[in-house]
């Protein structure tokens, strides 16, 4: 079995560990793929638990951007493009083929238009597969992004949000 994690790190404190951290995992007989961690120029990723990034995964943190985790995992190839601050809390499960960007990565021309806004995604949240968290977005604790969603707004903690845009479903529930 052949994996590489190929790592692009422009300085040496770009990752503050106070937990653990794990770069190109699999799960048993599902093999391996290419990854890729970068981190630019007074770029951070701060790691507060134990967390864990399955192969295949594209993570980039831009200049002078953080990208904060606690624990919990992202499962294979999903992508996180961070230009500014991304926060996961505790227990955050992230599925396969996931994107998260706190960036439009161009300017649009409007009143009140920011290109970048920072992502915050509480403890014990839940996003299934191939879901898009865009800038900007609040995910409460608890909650559940359902596959294939789209997330532009706000999610209230302990609900499930569906769909493109996405949209709450049901609200006060658990999972586990």
């Amino acid at each position: 079995v052949y994996k590489k994690v190929y790592m692009n790190i422009s300085n040496r404190d770009a990752i503050i560990n106070k937990g653990s951290l794990s770069l190109g995992c699999s799960f048993n007989g599902c093999g391996y793929f290419d990854s890729s961690l970068t981190i630019k120029k007074g770029g951070r990723l701060i790691v507060n638990g134990d967390f864990k990034l399955y192969s295949g995964f594209f993570l980039s943190i831009n200049e002078n951007a953080t990208l904060e985790i606690d624990s919990g995992y992202i499962s294979y190839k999903s992508n996180i493009s961070c230009f500014d601050y991304i926060k996961m809390g505790k227990d955050v499960i992230i599925s396969e083929g996931v994107t998260i960007r706190d960036s439009d990565n161009h300017e649009l021309i409007y009143d009140g238009y920011k290109m970048t806004e920072p992502i915050v995604i509480g403890d014990h949240v839940w996003i299934g597969l191939n879901a898009t968290i865009l800038k900007g977005v609040t995910i409460g604790d608890g909650a559940v992004i359902a596959a294939g969603s789209v997330v532009t707004k706000d999610v209230p903690p302990n609900s499930i949000v569906g769909g493109v845009p996405a949209k709450v479903i049901k609200t006060n529930i658990k999972w586990k």
